[in-house]
């Protein structure tokens, strides 16, 4: 499960949207912004609008977090 968190930086006057997922353990539940992908993430995955956060979101889902995609270009099957 995930959500969407906006958070708004009172220095700057911004707001970003940063995508979670949610974690349990035995009766615990937690947030956290590591999705768990198959990528590096070097930190929270989100946007400055929530639509952009929303179209990321749905790739995710849609890929089950499987981001990198893999096949194969060229095949030599004549090597000596």
């Amino acid at each position: 499960m995930y959500r969407i968190v906006r958070e708004f930086n009172e220095l700057t006057g911004k707001a970003v949207y940063v995508i979670e997922r949610k974690k349990t353990w035995l009766w615990m539940v937690s947030w956290t912004t590591d999705l768990g992908l198959d990528i590096d993430q070097l930190g929270p995955i989100g946007a400055p609008s929530l639509e952009g956060a929303k179209i990321k979101l749905d790739r995710i889902i849609s890929n089950k977090g499987k981001m990198i995609k893999r096949e194969v270009a060229s095949s030599q099957t004549n090597i000596i």
